[in-house]
C-alpha cells in the first residue's frame, strides 16, 4: 500500500512538471505494460493481413514482418528517449509537440488518429468475417455491432481491469499462436502437406522489390503495440524506466512470434497462387492452413483462439486511441468538454471511448478493409517520421538554445556514444521510414493528405493562424 502511494506521488509530480493534473490512475507495471502493447500487436497479428501480403509482395509474408520489425526497433529506440524526457499520455502528439514545436506535435497526433481510430475497425471487421464462416444466416452489420460494442463497454470500466485481464489474454493467444506453428510444422515435417521439410527458401521468395516495399509498409500495422504503450504513461507507476524497458519486449517478442508464424503457414501452402482467385481464402489464409494442417477441429480452435485475440486487441486499441485523444482535449487542441472528459467512477476518457465505437460501426458496414488498413500506416509513418526527427531537434537544437536538464545533469551537448542514441540511430529510423512510406498504396498516401491538410486547416483556425498555443505547451 505504502509502496501504492509513492508511486502515485511520483507520478503526480511527473504530471504536474507539465502543468496538468493527474487525472489517470498510475497502477501498471512493465510486465502489464508489455502484455498490452503485445495484445495490440496481437498474437495471431499476420492472420489480420496475411493474404494482403502474400498477394502484395507475391509470395513472402515472413520478411516484410522481419523488415517492418527491424524498422520498428529504431523508432522505439526514439519513444524510448522521448518518454524519458516527457512522461505523458499523447504518445507522438506529446512527444513531437513538446520535444521540437507543439503545432508539429498537433499535425503528428492527429495524423496518428488515423492509427488509433481506424485500426479497431480493422480488427472487428475481421472478427465479424470469421464468425460469418460458422454462422453465415447472421447478417454481417449484427456480428460487427455485437462485437465493437462489447469490447467498447469493458473499455468504459477501466484500465485496472484491463490490465490485469490483459497478462492471461496474451498467455492464451500465445498458447495458440504457437499451437498452431506447432500443428503447421509438423504436419509439414510428416510430409502430409506442403514443402515437406521445415528448412525452406519458399516462404521468402518474392515478385519484386516494389511488392515487397509495398507489403513492408503494410506489415508495419502489426507493429503499433509499441506506440500504444506510451498512451498510458500517466497510467504506469514508473513510467521513464518501465515504458522504454516494455517497448523493446514487445518489439522483440513480436517480431519473433510474427516471423515464424509467417514462415511456417507459408510451408503449408507453396502453391498459394492456385487459391488468390478466391477472395474468402484470401481474407482467412490462416484458417485455411490451421484446416488443411490439422481438420476441421484444429480450425475451430484457431478461430477461437484467433477471436479472442482480436476482442483484447480491439479492447487495447479503443484504450489507447482514447488516451490519445484525451492528451489533445487536454490541452485544447480538440474541444476539451469532450475528449478530456473523463468518467470519475472509473476514471476512463468515456466520450472518446464512445466516439471510436461509433467509427468503427459505421466504417466497417461501408469501407473496404484493404483502404482502412492503408490509411492506418499512413498515420503510423507520419508521426513516427516526426518523432525520429524530434529527437535530433531536442538533443541537439532546443536543450542547447534553452539549458535545458535531464536527470539532473546537463546532457544537452551529446557526446561520445549518446550520438548514435540521440542522433544515428533516429536518423536511420527516419530514412528507413521515408523509403517504407514511399512504397504505400497509391490511394491511401492522397487520403492520408487530404485528412493532414484538414488537420493544418483545423489547426490554422485554432491557433489563430499558428500564432497562440495552448497554456500546458507554452512552458
Amino acid at each position: 500500500m505504502e509502496l501504492q502511494k509513492k508511486n502515485s506521488a511520483q507520478q503526480d509530480s511527473l504530471t504536474a512538471k507539465f502543468g496538468y493534473e493527474q487525472e489517470l490512475h498510475g497502477s501498471m507495471n512493465i510486465i502489464q505494460l508489455t502484455a498490452f502493447g503485445l495484445n495490440y500487436m496481437l498474437p495471431l497479428a499476420p492472420a489480420v493481413i496475411f493474404g494482403v501480403l502474400l498477394t502484395t509482395s507475391g509470395g513472402t509474408v515472413a520478411l516484410p514482418f522481419l523488415l517492418a520489425g527491424c524498422a520498428m526497433l529504431l523508432t522505439a529506440n526514439s519513444y524510448s528517449v522521448m518518454v524519458k524526457n516527457f512522461p505523458l499520455a499523447g504518445s507522438v502528439y506529446s512527444y513531437v509537440g513538446r520535444g521540437w514545436n507543439p503545432h508539429l506535435g498537433f499535425l503528428a497526433g492527429w495524423v496518428i488518429t488515423l492509427d488509433y481510430v481506424l485500426i479497431p475497425t480493422v480488427t472487428s471487421v475481421s472478427a465479424a468475417y470469421l464468425v460469418q464462416q460458422y454462422f453465415p444466416g447472421i447478417p454481417f452489420w449484427v456480428l460487427l455491432a455485437a462485437f465493437s460494442i462489447g469490447i467498447g463497454i469493458l473499455n468504459l470500466f477501466g484500465v485496472e481491469l484491463m490490465s490485469k485481464m490483459g497478462i492471461w489474454f496474451l498467455l492464451l493467444g500465445e498458447f495458440v499462436v504457437w499451437g498452431c506453428i506447432l500443428v503447421w510444422g509438423r504436419a509439414v515435417y510428416a510430409n502430409d502437406v506442403g514443402t515437406g521439410t521445415l528448412f525452406s527458401t519458399q516462404p521468402f521468395h518474392f515478385d519484386s522489390l516494389e511488392g515487397l516495399v509495398g507489403a513492408t509498409s503494410l506489415a508495419v500495422l502489426s507493429f503499433l503495440g509499441f506506440d500504444a504503450i506510451t498512451t498510458m504513461a500517466e497510467e504506469t507507476r514508473n513510467p521513464k524506466k518501465d515504458i522504454p524497458r516494455a517497448i523493446f519486449l514487445c518489439v522483440g517478442i513480436g517480431l519473433v512470434t510474427m516471423v515464424v508464424c509467417s514462415y511456417t503457414a507459408m510451408l503449408v501452402i507453396p502453391d498459394w497462387r492456385n487459391y488468390v482467385s478466391d477472395e474468402n481464402w484470401i481474407n482467412t489464409v490462416l484458417y485455411q492452413v490451421s484446416v488443411i494442417s490439422g481438420g476441421e477441429g484444429f480450425g475451430l480452435f484457431y478461430s477461437a483462439g484467433f477471436l479472442s485475440s482480436l476482442a483484447v486487441f480491439n479492447l487495447v486499441a479503443t484504450a489507447a486511441g482514447s488516451r490519445l485523444l484525451y492528451g489533445m482535449g487536454r490541452d485544447n487542441l480538440l474541444p476539451k468538454g469532450i475528449f478530456a472528459g473523463v468518467n470519475k467512477r472509473f476514471n476512463t476518457p468515456h466520450y472518446n471511448i464512445m466516439m471510436i465505437v461509433a467509427i468503427e460501426f459505421i466504417l466497417g458496414s461501408t469501407v473496404d478493409i484493404g483502404t482502412i488498413s492503408n490509411l492506418v500506416n499512413y498515420g503510423a509513418f507520419f508521426g513516427f517520421a516526426a518523432l525520429n526527427l524530434s529527437v535530433i531537434w531536442l538533443y541537439y537544437v532546443k536543450k542547447k538554445r534553452e539549458g535545458l536538464k535531464l536527470n539532473s545533469s546537463q546532457i544537452w551537448k551529446p557526446t561520445g556514444w549518446n550520438h548514435l542514441q540521440f542522433f544515428v540511430l533516429p536518423a536511420l529510423g527516419f530514412a528507413v521510414i521515408v523509403y517504407v512510406w514511399a512504397g504505400m498504396d497509391r490511394l491511401a498516401l492522397l487520403l492520408g493528405t487530404v485528412w493532414l491538410v484538414l488537420g493544418i486547416f483545423f489547426l490554422y483556425k485554432r491557433t489563430s493562424g499558428f500564432k497562440t498555443l495552448p497554456p500546458q505547451l507554452d512552458q
